[in-house]
């Protein structure tokens, strides 16, 4: 079987001081109980599923959520109610509004009672290495019809649908105008609406069932991005659309869950939409305290109070010991690599103006040794635990089209990503800089602090290349960093969430995205937008490799650190494991689970 990430999340937490980095020992454990790879064996779309959860997520055994889909559907053993105890690090501190959210944070809590017209396919027997995962299904919208030409989507809105029963909507059914005055909204002041206006010629009502969207020019991914909160459109009832200041402190959407309570600094509580159109959901609360202490979560873990934490790879086997009946999740690979985004300030006259200096920036950082400290890989392959890697480069990792440095698939260019310090020093004197150069390095506070300090402690290492790191509060990062590129130097982001090759092309490589780099050419341009038109999967995926080995020549931007799959303990409780959160109603607990009722 392929082993592909799935759709699911990952929390890393903080753990070992980076002053341990190298002299970290490696800790030991006992044998580890694997799932068998199952399935059709053939990567077709006919579900053969043999493996029953029962026999798979047992106390102490290690989990793949690669695996998920193979594990059979639980629904007929459902057993309904129970309060669902998970765990939030940090205080919603800004406006609900779902049309101004430009931070992660708050978009992941409006989508919790907001939802999309479409979804992915994702659930029993859905194996990612199969064309049925690549399909988009309908969701607030039960069909759509697609022009010839590809211009034009004709989305049909589903009946029924009720919004949730708080005033003023009051549980009434979901019609026309809620789509109408959400897209237009939307296109007006959405943090998220740049891609789609520059995209999209009109948007038609033409009658009281139908939505008519019709683009300047076709858009391969459109359709799978009408689930994605970077491009797509939440459907908001048409009150919260005509009055700002109740849409920035409520939410009333149409999801199977609905907020019940937020308590500043102590916790953000949900329940049951009843009337939700997919059916009932089984679990009745959702209860999510704000904990943002690691030590205090796992110690809530041990007493059973939430359903899981996330330790640093280094603490897993330590952890065990402590918890031997917990299960242990290998968690999915990202599908975006972090990206270094080069400021537009000043960017022509910095050193880092020549290809050969931003090259050297890359090569002279030891990113093998820092993903060997991160992910413990050693001490977990001699406890007989698989963790997966992937070399950081540019763009998406999808194995469908990414391109190996370390196995020739970039040819001589791939040796710009390897670690070599003095090949990067030669690399900086035929540049014309012999005595090095000073770079500023742009980061978040409170914001993956180690490996951004990691990567600082290398280039100074480096003896020519004198990083001076600043720290920018939330608020200035987005402003400066992620929303402009408004800043002189070097910035470090996460890897956004996002899986779509397009979101980080068109906005960091695109002449007209919002951060794009400063070394855009015209020749970047062309292989953004080939991509992003071309409707054909197959000829997309080779224009996608063909961006990988331009950015492997011309690092527009910097590959920084490679990908590794983290871990987390769960307690066995909760089922259904395999439909996603958009199908979260599906999801179950265990009638045996401690405090079930709260």
């Amino acid at each position: 079987m392929t082993a592909l990430p799935t759709w699911l999340a990952t929390f890393p937490a903080g753990g070992l001081s980076r002053r341990r980095f190298l002299g970290a020992a490696a800790g030991g454990a006992g044998a580890a109980t694997l799932i068998a790879c199952g399935g059709s064996g053939d990567g077709g779309d006919t579900p053969q599923l043999t493996v029953d959860p029962a026999g798979v997520r047992t106390p102490g055994a290690v989990v793949f959520t690669r695996d998920e889909w193979q594990l059979a559907d639980e629904t007929a053993h459902a057993v309904p109610g129970g309060v669902y105890t998970g765990r939030e690090l940090l205080d919603l501190t800004s406006s609900w509004d779902p049309w101004l959210a430009n931070v992660g944070l708050v978009e992941d809590f409006n989508d919790i009672s907001y939802e999309y017209l479409t979804r992915g396919n994702r659930g029993p027997g859905i194996s990612p290495a199969s064309t049925e995962y690549t399909k988009v299904m309908p969701h607030l919208a039960e069909g759509w019809e697609v022009s010839s030409d590809s211009l034009s989507y004709t989305f049909t809105l589903r009946q029924g649908v009720k919004f949730h029963p708080m005033a003023p909507v009051n549980a009434r059914v979901m019609d026309i105008d809620d789509w109408r005055t959400s897209f237009e909204r939307f296109l007006e002041i959405g943090s998220n609406r740049a891609t789609l206006m520059a995209l999209l010629d009109k948007v038609e009502y033409p009658d009281a069932r139908h939505m008519v969207v019709k683009m300047k020019a076709p858009y391969g991914p459109f359709l799978s991005r009408m689930n994605d909160k970077d491009f797509a459109v939440k459907i908001v009832p048409k009150e919260l659309n005509a009055n700002d200041q109740m849409r920035a402190t409520t939410q009333i959407g149409t999801n199977y869950r609905m907020v019940d309570s937020v308590q500043p600094s102590v916790s953000r509580n949900f329940k049951r939409w009843d009337d939700y159109w997919g059916g009932k959901p089984f679990i009745e609360r959702w209860a999510y305290p704000i904990i943002p202490e690691a030590s205090n979560a796992y110690g809530q873990f041990i007493a059973k109070n939430i359903i899981s934490v996330a330790p640093a790879s280094r603490d897993v086997l330590k952890v065990r010991q402590d918890v031997p009946d917990a299960l242990i999740v290998g968690l999915p690979l990202s599908r975006m690599f972090a990206r270094g985004l080069f400021g537009k300030r000043e960017a022509m006259t910095m050193p880092w103006k020549d290809a050969r200096v931003r090259i050297a920036i890359r090569k002279a950082v030891n990113y093998d040794a820092i993903l060997d400290f991160q992910s413990n890989r050693e001490a977990f392959s001699a406890a007989g635990i698989e963790v997966e890697t992937v070399y950081g480069t540019h763009g998406n990792y999808d194995p469908l089209f990414y391109l190996d440095p370390t196995k020739g698939d970039l040819g001589k260019d791939g040796d710009n990503y390897l670690y070599d310090v003095a090949e990067a020093k030669r690399l900086v004197d035929a540049a014309g800089f012999v005595d090095g150069f000073d770079i500023d390095y742009v980061a978040l506070q409170g914001s993956r602090v180690e490996i951004q300090q990691l990567m600082i402690d290398e280039l100074k290492k480096s003896g020519f290349i004198r990083p001076a790191d600043r720290w920018l509060n939330t608020q200035e990062y987005y402003d400066a960093v992620t929303y402009a590129a408004d800043f002189k130097g070097l910035a470090i982001t996460s890897a956004p969430g996002n899986t779509e090759p397009d979101y980080a092309l068109y906005q960091n490589y695109h002449s007209s995205g919002r951060a794009t780099s400063p070394y855009a050419s015209a020749e970047m341009d062309d292989i953004v937008q080939r991509q992003r038109r071309e409707l054909d999967p197959l000829k997309r995926i080779e224009v996608l490799k063909e961006f990988q080995r331009y950015a492997a020549k011309t690092f527009p931007h910097m590959a920084t650190h490679h990908l590794f799959g983290a871990f987390r303990f769960d307690w066995p409780w909760l089922h259904n494991v395999n439909y996603d959160l958009q199908q979260g109603h599906k999801h179950w607990l265990d009638a045996d689970m401690p405090r079930r009722n709260g």
